[in-house]
């Protein structure tokens, strides 16, 4: 399967997740996720989503989120299928997305690096 057509799959996919997410999940472990990035294997028979919280959201519980995936998963995974009108649904795993905490990390330690603060002179 060429490297095209699986990106294409997981942009799919993302974007109906995203949708279902915002219009037809009533659960509100899942209220203020936000799908982040979707990756196919080669076979399209699985689909790693990456979520994290919404910045709206200061109080989030990553393990209630992923309880929600989970009770979620059969009916995303239905509604995908209707959506995009597959004949074969790929598993979903959901996975807490965390390259944006580890670049605003790595953005700070620069920062540190590049401008380190004086102590004022007594």
């Amino acid at each position: 399967m060429s490297s095209r057509r699986i990106k294409q799959m997981g942009s799919l996919i993302k974007e109906t997740l995203a949708q279902l997410l915002l219009r037809e999940v009533s659960d509100p472990r899942l209220q203020n996720v936000v799908v982040t990035d979707v990756e196919m294997s080669a076979d399209l028979k699985i689909a790693r989503v990456y979520f994290s919280k919404s910045e709206m959201e200061p109080s989030w519980n990553e393990k209630e989120a992923l309880q929600g995936f989970k009770k979620a998963s059969p009916y995303l995974r239905r509604m995908i299928g209707e959506k995009m009108e597959l004949r074969s649904v790929p598993e979903l795993r959901f996975e807490r997305d965390t390259h944006n905490e580890e670049l605003n990390r790595i953005l700070n330690l620069i920062e540190t690096e590049t401008h380190p603060k004086h102590k004022s002179e007594e």
